[in-house]
């Protein structure tokens, strides 16, 4: 055993020998991850961003595969390869954008690559380290920048996302400042370490990100089929399933803190329209009722399309005489816009219905609400009418 102190091991297995491997093995994950991602984006052309990131995918896996003929063929691998893969980390932040709904420009995509190639050609390896470390961490920056930005719709994954984007921000902003300094000192430097390492956590970034990012299309997807299930499609305001679905949970949380009143507005002789006019007037009627009706209440009150010329409004916290005055704020306001149609016949009624002892669920509201309507109509339409229980 101590004759084999300090002999070297020459048959010994180095990361450094694994490297191409594991590039390999990498490279091929890219690829299947980017055909997912075509897969996916031909299922639901709309969502673009999913052409970016599997074109980014797709183009790391070329870059990586290159960067494994490091030993044969350095100036193509490392040149070429690492310029790939910066070009793929611009798509990447470029599909980021198109998420957003945010324009992209194509010249800062495609600058990462065009300046590696230009450091790569003039500098030493020191230098070569720093340029792709300072390059990747600005585009990792600006990605959890983007994903910030979404501050109202922010979803878990995509706080996930933002906190992979800048620990690789920061690990590429950590390895550039330390090879600097040795560089400032004049320290030896080996590079195959550096090479090493930040090849391995790009690679490893490169695929937790592209399933980070599948998993935020996917998770959007998901909530516009809830929000497209839960909408009138000519309005844009709740439909009925959601307005019945959530009312009740609406006025339970607003108990004790004053009353609930339901109004269900009426647009009077619709059919009448369709009949004269044409169902596009009728169209019309409709979305201007809707547009004026929203702009008329508060963030908290819900509004709703229910049925095919009715409307639902909830309000929370008001007494009989705010329910009316809404109302009579609401109809007059729908009358004097649905005059520009020149229809001739625009008008709406409403019916309203306070929540007390025997009305203190929707639909008990509803039904004291629709009588409240039911005299309204009968006494000349245009009007609006109210029923306590």
């Amino acid at each position: 055993m101590a004759e084999s102190v300090g002999k070297s091991h020459p048959d010994r297995v180095t990361m450094a020998d694994c490297l191409p491997t594991l590039l390999l093995m990498n490279s091929a994950v890219f690829a299947v991850l980017g055909a997912f991602l075509y897969l996916v984006w031909r299922e639901d052309p709309e969502a673009v961003e999913y052409r970016w990131w599997c074109s980014a995918q797709l183009m790391i896996s070329v870059g990586i595969a290159l960067l494994s003929l490091r030993e044969p063929y350095p100036l193509l691998a490392i040149g070429l390869g690492n310029a790939l893969t910066l070009w793929g980390v611009g798509l990447v932040w470029g599909g980021s954008r198109v998420f957003s709904g945010r324009p992209v420009d194509m010249r800062l995509v495609l600058a990462g690559g065009v300046i590696w190639l230009l450091f790569f050609s003039l500098s030493v390896d020191s230098v070569r380290i720093v340029d792709r470390c300072a390059i990747s961490a600005v585009y990792a920056f600006l990605l959890a920048d983007e994903f910030s930005s979404l501050r109202r719709h922010r979803t878990r994954t995509q706080q996930a996302t933002i906190a992979l984007a800048a620990a690789h921000a920061c690990f590429g902003a950590v390895v550039a400042v330390i090879v600097v300094m040795m560089m400032a000192r004049g320290a030896p430097f080996d590079p195959k370490p550096f090479f090493i390492s930040v090849a391995l956590e790009s690679v490893s970034y490169g695929l937790l990100m592209g399933f980070a990012l599948l998993a935020v299309t996917k998770e959007r997807a998901v909530a516009r089929q809830k929000f497209m299930a839960a909408t009138d499609p000519l309005t844009g305001l709740s439909n009925r399933r959601s307005f019945d679905h959530n009312a009740d949970a609406v006025i339970r949380s607003s108990r004790g803190q004053g009353d609930s009143a339901l109004l269900i507005f009426d647009l009077d002789r619709l059919k009448a329209i369709n009949d004269s006019f044409g169902h596009s007037m009728g169209d019309r009627a409709l979305t201007t009722f809707g547009e004026v009706a929203a702009k008329s209440i508060r963030n908290e009150d819900f509004l709703a399309r229910i049925g095919g010329d009715e409307f639902a409004l909830l309000l929370t916290r008001v007494d009989s005489a705010r329910a009316i005055a809404v109302a009579e704020r609401i109809r007059s306001a729908y009358v004097s816009a649905a005059a520009a149609l020149g229809d001739g016949l625009s008008s709406v009624s409403v019916g309203i219905a306070l929540s007390g002892q025997e009305t203190s669920d929707l639909s008990a509201l509803k039904e004291v609400a629709d009588k409240a309507l039911y005299a309204a109509k009968s006494s000349g339409r245009n009007q609006v009418f109210v029923a306590q229980a």
